[in-house]
């Protein structure tokens, strides 16, 4: 049974990687099969958009103002390349579902 000769691990035929260390292994070994998670960095990642967080935040709190700062974020994002457009779509949803509520209670506090 061949070995990782990273970790030393036992590997089974079929695998194209070590489970334990991610090292390629086999004639598969070259960069290109490497998943960009295993990959080692040869740039550095873009940075995470703070107006994202801020919506985030926003929309755990409570606000609906965090749609305002998702679209904003996800337009920055798009321009920019930065992360965190997930980040910003769920905080925009949550901002969505907030102003939904925020008006059903309204409308229920003045109908009646």
């Amino acid at each position: 049974m061949p070995t990782c000769s990273n970790c030393s691990a036992a590997l089974r035929a079929e695998w194209k990687f070590c489970i334990y260390c991610g090292t390629p292994v086999g004639a598969e070994a070259d960069s290109e099969a490497i998943p960009a998670a295993i990959r080692p960095e040869s740039e550095p990642r873009p940075p995470l958009n703070p107006l994202a967080i801020v919506a985030l935040l926003l929309a755990c709190v409570g606000g609906f103002p965090a749609l305002i700062f998702g679209h904003i974020a996800m337009r920055q994002i798009k321009r920019t390349g930065e992360r965190g457009m997930v980040i910003a779509r769920v905080a925009t949803v949550l901002g969505y579902l907030w102003l939904v509520a925020t008006l059903v209670l309204l409308y229920s506090a003045f109908s009646g």
